[in-house]
């Protein structure tokens, strides 16, 4: 995992472990602990694709399994500070590792017992408890810096000291032993609801990802593309937008996802006469756009199927045509953005022929459509993802590339860049665990909805507000996933209470949990993506939130409409109607272009058609729909005749 191989060429590189604490890269392991941590995520690897296909183990052997080696890898492969050993693990990250396979290893041994001494525990487990809280913490710390850990240990600090907080946070407090044992024995803190989403969810699509890396499928999803709009008009970042939509829908990881994309699309952008800011700006927004396309939805509708009982595959259908609106505004943007600058696509002799792309390559479908398929017919997720883990198995034999064809060596090096990439997420289940035993335990949850509803008042926009303010302070500490599902502990109960449905509110934290991506002042999206582009990552952060946009006005449209078909047939296909059309117009608003740029009067009726037609109502949707048709037509009248905009170069 430290030294891994390199891609196949022309394949977006495979994820490696993230940095740590501090922002320092995993250490590079000594030959034998290599080997160790080698073996211990090829298993992992092998163990979950099994029980995603043959069955789940019990409880305790599938959440306990995932976090005992979880742990004991990212304390061998990450440092404790700046100045650790660089070159080996230290004898005490060697002690950390043991004692969690130990602490975790108690767990699964005493589970029967544990559940039937509940409430009245021994010392041991209450030791082994406290053991296990403080290791959940540390490895949260080292794999992802400081911030989380430091809000569960503040939800640990509000859990104890609950009297002395005002009248409207305060409790009864919960004893240290009572809180240890609560977090860590039961199946409601460290080994809760987020630990049996990522074993049973996340994990197998993150070895997909990996699998389908080094089958050279991520070439392909680049290459395809680009053969059919890369001679278009600002067709490399048309080429970002769709190729990250269909690397980030199966990754679920927008940081991965700028990177295995960015590094290829980022540097055409450039060439063709995007400015560096711009180019990372669409990449960031493209790749965060990954987070809430199904099928994986960066993990969320997993997460949101297990909160609501609502089945993952109905999530999955309401939530693809949102997702594909906030990917049709960003290509429309990129359009305009392009036609401003006279900025052409990749010159004939550059691009390869679609012909000879789909002749290479077409293989690489298979294994999506097998997922799709076996999706919509009802199947669990984990069982269509490992039946499309083996097609891309099996397919991978079709390339007429040798070193792209998956024998033992391909497989092994799959699962151990599988279990890398799940390090960074894997390593905060514990510490959300705490957070949300924390949140259930002491009633916070419906505390801080009533805090929430007392300031919004009877104010659905303004409750929305509230809880886009608290996502994007979470989201300044918070991993994405992390965020998502403490707001929806905490706001959903607030949001339902002015009445709009369970799914609509979940969807609306979802989707604004996405914002901390491309939002100043954190937006690491925007710093990954500046980074490759050489860009400001500042000046990249603000441009991405104006392509971005749309992240915000579908929160307003879950709240307002049933665009996720919460109401009747018909009234949810015309709020999908009036919403295409909103979304155009709003995107020619953001750019304020069209055919050619908008003068003022043109602006301004294209912010009342969108404002028109996102409130729900037939009159006023026709009234948008009418002002948009007249904007369009104006400009198609002025400007079809005009010559056609300079070569690229000019932005």
């Amino acid at each position: 995992m430290s030294t891994p191989t390199p891609p196949a060429p022309g394949s977006p590189a495979p994820p490696e472990p993230a940095a740590g604490a501090g922002g320092q890269p995993p250490r590079r392991l000594p030959p034998l602990f290599q080997r160790a941590v080698h073996l211990l995520a090829a298993v992992m690897g092998a163990f979950y694709i099994y029980s995603a296909v043959f069955g789940v183990a019990t409880p305790e052997w599938h959440r306990g399994l995932y976090l005992g080696l979880t742990f004991a890898m990212a304390f061998l492969l990450y440092l404790f500070r700046k100045g650790s050993p660089a070159e080996r693990p230290s004898a005490w990250d060697v002690a950390f590792a043991a004692l969690s396979l130990g602490a975790v290893g108690y767990w699964i041994w005493e589970y029967g017992g544990l559940a039937y001494r509940a409430g009245v525990y021994t010392d041991l487990d209450y030791y082994v408890s406290i053991v296990g809280v403080l290791l959940s913490l540390e490895a949260c710390r080292r794999v992802t810096g400081a911030a989380m850990s430091l809000v569960a240990v503040g939800a640990l600090l509000f859990a104890y000291f609950g009297p002395y907080f005002p009248e409207l946070l305060a409790h009864r407090g919960v004893p240290v032993r009572r809180l240890a044992e609560y977090l860590f024995l039961t199946d409601d803190g460290v080994f809760g609801v987020m630990t049996n989403v990522m074993a049973t969810y996340v994990l197998i699509f993150m070895y997909l990802g990996s699998f389908m890396s080094r089958s050279g499928a991520g070439k392909f999803f680049i290459d395809f593309p680009l053969s059919l709009i890369g001679r278009t008009v600002g067709g490399p970042a048309k080429v970002a937008v769709v190729s990250s939509a269909i690397f980030g829908s199966i990754s679920g990881a927008s940081v991965a996802n700028i990177v295995a994309t960015g590094t290829f699309t980022i540097p055409l952008m450039k060439r063709t006469g995007f400015k560096p800011h711009v180019a990372a700006a669409i990449e960031n927004t493209a790749s965060t756009g990954g987070q809430i396309l199904p099928p994986v939805m960066g993990v969320g509708a997993f997460i949101m199927a297990e909160l609501t009982g609502i089945s993952y595959g109905h999530i999955a259908l309401v939530a693809a045509i949102p997702a594909l609106l906030y990917y049709l505004s960003i290509g429309i943007m990129v359009h305009c953005e392009a036609k401003r600058f006279g900025l052409r696509g990749l010159p004939e002799g550059e691009v390869q022929p679609v012909g000879a792309v789909l002749r290479a390559g077409w293989f690489h479908v298979i294994p999506l459509a097998l997922l799709m398929v076996f999706l919509y017919a009802g199947y669990s997720p984990p069982y269509a993802a490992g039946v499309a883990v083996g097609a891309t198995v099996l397919v991978s034999w079709l390339n007429r590339d040798g070193s792209l064809r998956m024998g033992p060596k391909g497989v092994w090096e799959a699962l151990i860049d599988g279990s890398a990439s799940s390090l960074i997420v894997g390593a905060t289940a514990g510490a959300i665990g705490i957070i949300v035993g924390v949140v259930s335990l002491t009633g916070l949850g419906l505390k801080l909805s009533n805090i929430i509803v007392s300031l919004a008042g009877s104010s659905l926009l303004f409750a929305v507000v509230l809880v886009a303010f608290a996502s994007l302070v979470l989201g300044m500490g918070l991993p994405i996933t992390a965020s998502y599902l403490v707001l929806a502990v905490l706001a959903v109960p607030a949001l339902a209470s002015y009445g709009v449905p369970v799914l609509a509110a979940h969807m609306i934290v979802f989707w604004l949990s996405q914002d901390s991506n491309f939002t100043p002042p954190v937006c690491l999206g925007a710093y990954v993506a500046a980074s490759i582009a050489g860009a400001d990552p500042w000046k990249t952060g603000w441009t991405s939130l104006k392509f971005g946009k749309m992240l915000y006005v579908m929160a307003l449209l879950f709240a307002y409409t049933s665009i996720l078909f919460t109401g009747t047939l018909e009234e949810s296909l015309w709020a999908v109607f009036s919403a295409l059309v909103g979304t155009v117009a709003f995107s020619f608003w953001t750019m304020r272009f069209c055919y050619g740029p908008t003068a003022l009067p043109e602006w301004l009726a294209l912010g009342a058609s969108t404002v028109l037609c996102f409130i729900p109502g037939i009159l006023t949707d026709m009234a948008g729909i009418g002002l948009f048709v007249l904007v369009y037509f104006t400009q198609y009248r002025r400007f079809k005749r005009l010559p056609a905009p300079a070569p690229a170069g000019g932005a």
